[in-house]
């Protein structure tokens, strides 16, 4: 659990990640249900006559109001439909987080009376509240915040252009490249798009939940410097 102890109030996270992965759970189980519906019943066949008197007929499945002469209809239901939920599950599941650690930022600022707040720096989004962590908590090093940086791209892609993976010049965006190539079960190259397979969210999930034990980790460290020096200046006779 990612628990941050002010002494008034507290802030926890922990609630937001429940609500993430019951919606992550319900999302997946809507598309297992239209998994299944689909292996179940099927696309249904249907026959166009081309040429009766010559014996020329055309064989078209459809499902949905899709037919199989225009499109890979196992692709689009078992594929591509559950990735575009997943991708819009994703940039909600992105848009949470991101707020929730800009409150987290403003609550430290006020907490600490800082003369820094998240609004001026430079930037927006998690990216700012990555420099504010950094230069007002000190946080000197993570591990995990690399991989948030290629999650950003692929957000940043899902948003403006389509959840592709290629720039408009046609070449890669390296940090989606990456993020394919490092999570192969949970994502695919489709054409210029990047699929979301299943698993996807639960590994976007975690590698905030990661990201945050760092911050935890840089805040505990700095709760006991600002403690040891409140205590310097009570014993000397200064009001901290």
């Amino acid at each position: 659990m990612v628990k941050f102890l002010f002494q008034l109030p507290i802030f926890d996270f922990s609630l937001t990640f429940d609500i993430i992965e019951t919606l992550i759970t319900h999302s997946e189980s809507s598309i297992a249900k239209g998994i299944a519906e689909y292996k179940d019943k099927g696309p249904e066949e249907y026959i166009i006559e081309i040429s009766p008197e010559d014996g020329v007929y055309q064989s078209i499945d459809h499902y949905m109001g899709l037919t199989s002469s225009s499109l890979d209809l196992d692709e689009m239901f078992l594929e591509y439909y559950p990735s575009i939920i997943r991708r819009s599950v994703f940039l909600t599941i992105f848009g949470i987080f991101e707020h929730e650690i800009e409150k987290f930022c403003n609550n430290f600022a006020n907490r600490h009376h800082s003369p820094i707040n998240v609004s001026d720096l430079k930037g927006s989004g998690f990216e700012r509240s990555h420099l504010f962590i950094t230069k007002m908590i000190g946080m000197k090093s993570t591990s995990h915040y690399s991989n948030i940086k290629k999650i950003t791209k692929l957000r940043n892609s899902c948003a403006h252009n389509d959840a592709k993976y290629l720039e408009n010049d046609g070449q890669n965006i390296k940090s989606i490249i990456e993020l394919i190539e490092k999570y192969p079960d949970f994502f695919k190259k489709d054409g210029k798009q990047v699929l979301f397979m299943g698993g996807s969210l639960s590994m976007i999930l975690n590698s905030f939940k990661e990201y945050l034990s760092d911050v935890e980790r840089a805040l505990d460290e700095f709760e006991k410097q600002s403690t040891s020096g409140d205590k310097v200046a009570a014993a000397v006779g200064i009001t901290p």
